[in-house]
């Protein structure tokens, strides 16, 4: 039998194996593209949207008529996949060598939301393909409002489905999401390996001494504060050369850090914002063990 994680990104969540992991992300034209692999191959490709107008089921069906015309073309079997939860329709396509896939896909229409999901199998059973959609099918949650789930690789939290992702840098042993709401900028970045990260300095003086060098963050410098915290000042010679944050209105910025044990991580956030207030609505709509400390 299988073993699962959780997938949670841009307002929905699901188990896949725990073996499939992020390998490809991007969006264009207005939709969202995730590629997982295993440790040898591709194993499944997402893609989904929130549309601003009602989806036109035309559109779906053309999109899914062409995988069936390309798998009949190579001589597929196909097979539909009967009874699958939360609303999601799938079938199962059959290769003369053995390999398989499975084609599924969910429409939303009181959302706007459709994601369409394709799993290859190299030398899996009808019965492994048919559990496998069938867990992602009935784990899959569409959250759009409140506190949203974000989980990939080794990093998992919540966060208030208001801020939108912009951004990304999800690499071996460092990962950077950034956020905006409201003209306002959040970058969320974990590190792993801390006991060797943090083994002659304290853990505010190493993610100062790493903000001194992010280049998304400049004309700003930073110093080592007290218990998670971290002093940011601005740079005036430097920081009127990155107009970016004036022409949005934010000119002040706050960092703090945490130490996550059970994972052996660091987390440094850094918030780009206009108003106090911003700081208090953060801290009420980020986990409690990653939100900043009120002053």
């Amino acid at each position: 039998m299988e073993n699962y994680h959780l997938f949670a990104w841009q307002g929905f969540s699901c188990d896949i194996p725990a073996d499939w992991n992020l390998a490809e992300y991007k969006v264009a034209d207005g939709v969202s593209y995730a590629r997982f692999h295993d440790d040898f191959t591709r194993r499944l490709d997402l893609e989904w949207m929130y549309a601003r107008r009602r989806i036109n089921m035309e559109v779906i069906r053309r999109r899914y008529d062409k995988i069936a015309s390309s798998m009949s073309a190579a001589g597929a079997q196909a097979e539909n996949i009967e009874d699958l939860p939360g609303g999601w329709s799938a079938c199962l396509y059959s290769m003369p060598d053995g390999k398989r896939l499975m084609a599924a896909f969910r429409l939303v229409p009181e959302s706007n939301f459709f994601c369409l999901s394709k799993m290859y199998f190299e030398n899996a059973s009808r019965r492994e393909a048919d559990r496998i959609v069938r867990q992602m099918a009935g784990t899959f949650r569409l959250c759009e409002h409140g506190l949203a789930p974000w989980a990939v690789y080794d990093i998992a939290f919540q966060l208030d489905s208001n801020f939108k992702l912009v951004a990304t840098s999800l690499m071996a042993g460092s990962k950077l999401l950034v956020f905006e709401w409201r003209l306002r900028r959040l970058y969320l970045m974990f590190f792993s390996l801390a006991d060797l990260l943090l083994k002659d300095q304290t853990m505010e003086k190493w993610c100062a001494g790493y903000l001194n060098g992010f280049k998304a963050v400049s004309g700003v410098k930073f110093a080592e504060g007290r218990e998670g915290e971290i002093v940011a000042w601005h740079d005036w010679w430097r920081f009127w050369g990155n107009v970016e944050p004036v022409l949005r209105g934010c000119l002040r910025y706050k960092a703090w850090c945490r130490m996550i044990p059970e994972k052996n991580q660091v987390f440094l956030g850094v918030l780009n914002f206009s108003r106090q207030k911003d700081i208090a609505f953060l801290a009420d709509n980020l986990d409690s063990s990653l939100a900043p400390k009120l002053a």
